[in-house]
């Protein structure tokens, strides 16, 4: 019997796209805004100068390798900005095609500062890709997110962003309603069997297995892993640490994986998953200059 052939995904993170500081209206930088702003005319913008070429070479990296699914774990731009965000959206929109095999969640970058319409500017441009097929469970919004994919596999969203109003403060939190989503999703019958990937932009567990600091990690990590420690096969994909790794806590049985950033210089990072019946296999990518690659697989 010919072997089936396996899902590909590719999972990618924080792209941080900005504008140019002198095109920024002066009346948005009366917020938490105007200290990102100094960071970037500090020098944080020029490692994300070739953001573009790099996404560009990152949808030619998809074509060339035939992926199926595409998954980006939050952090499109630096300010959280409508332009940015429409400038993010065109960059990856290739990518996008078709929109039920693209999964999404903001990152704290994208709904930055307290404004009432934060969460609606993410979710107007990405309406496309934000369809679920258990609308039921959601608890706000549109999350959890769920996407059944065959009878094998299913990509859950977990929205842990929110606006920090204090400059020193980046840190996100799940909302307890889509913690409780979360618990009763897994619980479902539909999801029995299946391989499950939840992907949240916050790690809930830093390269060391440690957790991150409250002023910038996930603050209810642990009660996120204990619902999460329901999933047999599967893992949790994040982003927002812009160095790649994984790593398998004790506290779950499966891995975290942490797509670090696609586009920051000198750390150019992403990873491609590829679902098997019994197992998933997961490959390193990384960028030499003028296009992405992939490393050996990880066993």
């Amino acid at each position: 019997m010919k072997e089936k052939k396996p899902l590909k995904i590719l999972h990618f993170s924080d792209i941080h796209v900005d504008m140019l500081i002198r095109h920024i209206k002066w009346r948005n930088l009366l917020s938490k805004r105007a200290i990102g702003a100094i960071n970037l005319l500090r020098g944080r913008s020029k490692y994300f100068d070739n953001a573009e070429q790099k996404m560009h070479a990152l949808i030619e990296f998809k074509e060339r390798n035939h992926i199926d699914i595409v998954i980006n774990s939050g952090d499109y731009t630096a300010l959280g900005l409508e332009e940015e965000l429409k400038i993010a959206k065109e960059l990856v929109e290739p990518l996008m095609q078709p929109p039920q095999r693209y999964i999404t969640v903001p990152g704290n970058h994208d709904i930055y500062v307290h404004e009432g319409n934060s969460h609606y500017r993410f979710s107007e441009q990405f309406c496309s890709v934000l369809q679920n097929d258990l609308p039921e469970y959601c608890s706000g919004g549109h999350w959890p997110l769920v996407r059944l994919i065959g009878d094998d596999l299913a990509i859950v969203a977990i929205n842990s962003s929110r606006p920090n109003m204090l400059p020193w403060k980046s840190n996100g939190m799940i909302p307890i309603e889509q913690l409780k989503s979360l618990d009763k999703l897994l619980d479902d019958d539909r999801m029995r069997d299946r391989k499950i990937l939840v992907v949240t932009h916050y790690a809930p567990k830093l390269s060391n297995g440690e957790d991150d600091s409250r002023l910038h990690g996930l603050n209810n990590s642990d009660e996120f892993l204990k619902i999460c420690s329901k999933i047999k096969s599967g893992a949790i994909l994040c982003g927002h640490i812009h160095k790649p790794y994984c790593i398998y806590p004790e506290s779950i049985t499966i891995p975290i994986y942490c797509a670090g950033s696609s586009t920051m210089e000198g750390h150019e990072s992403a990873w491609i998953y590829e679902v098997y019946e019994n197992e998933l296999k997961a490959y390193p990518i990384r960028w030499n200059g003028e296009e992405y690659y992939t490393l050996a697989a990880l066993e």
